[in-house]
């Protein structure tokens, strides 16, 4: 199974049950919305966090906590299709992947789904950074983790003093 990594490509919503795109690689990517979802979820979940911790001050403008997680599905020939996600860990201290963590998700996952492969990761936030190739490399160590998807979530209000929660 050859990998999928072209930086290139991109993702871009259809009328289907599933999101389709075909890239610069030849290769054709199907996202499913359960991963929407998981990410989305997850985003909110950190954003909601730091807002009740403080780390969100509304004085100043700043951009919301960046999630990771891996991204999991299958490739058939040139068709990526990827099914389901899930959350990664770092080291808050050194911002480094906590890898056991990794390695144990892939196993459960393995255990359920055997014909799911780690292909990648995501990430959120505006662009990619730096540090993302840390991470990068991490994963792509698994089974066929070499693509990268960043998740660009605009910045909406989580709540107001007029709605009640």
């Amino acid at each position: 199974m050859s990998t999928p990594s072209d930086p290139a490509a991109s993702v871009q919503p259809t009328s289907t049950a599933s999101t389709a795109a075909s890239s610069s690689s030849g290769l054709t990517f199907k996202l499913h919305p359960l991963v929407i979802v998981n990410v989305s979820d997850h985003h909110t979940r950190v954003k909601a966090q730091a807002a009740c911790s403080g780390e969100g001050s509304s004085a100043q403008k700043q951009e919301p906590p960046r999630v990771f997680g891996c991204v999991i599905g299958v490739q058939r020939g040139r068709t990526v299709e990827i099914f389901n996600s899930f959350e990664l860990v770092l080291d808050p201290v050194t911002g480094t992947l906590e890898r056991a963590f990794l390695e144990k998700k892939q196993e459960l996952y393995k255990k359920v789904f055997p014909d799911f492969y780690v292909l990648g990761w995501y990430s959120t936030g505006s662009d990619v950074q730096d540090s993302d190739m840390l991470i990068h490399k991490a994963v792509s160590t698994l089974d066929h983790g070499a693509l990268d998807l960043l998740f660009k979530f605009p910045n909406l209000i989580l709540w107001t003093d007029n709605v009640p929660v």
